[in-house]
């Protein structure tokens, strides 16, 4: 047979989480203490991304130059294939 978990066990007692689910019913998971919010909510401490764009990867894909550099490749690839297909009219 199954023991009876009493009701009230110190996890049962803990303040609830005061955020709202996607489905609009309240966080069922125990607050942090000291806090409104539970770990998965926002209320645990060293969460999160660095401060500003430190973790940022710079990769300069989109800077104007790449993009330059794109156009100008893409309008030799086109005169080459107008090209090559007016050599397979022959």
């Amino acid at each position: 047979m199954h023991r009876q978990i009493p009701h009230l066990l110190p996890m049962n007692q803990a303040p609830r989480c005061a955020a709202r689910t996607r489905r609009g019913t309240p966080c069922q998971s125990p607050a942090v203490t000291g806090r409104k919010r539970c770990r998965m909510h926002g209320g645990a401490d060293g969460g999160g991304a660095p401060e500003g764009n430190r973790n940022a990867w710079k990769h300069g894909h989109y800077t104007a130059e790449a993009i330059a550099q794109r156009r100008e490749v893409a309008a030799l690839i086109r005169a080459c294939r107008d090209r090559l297909g007016s050599m397979r009219d022959w």
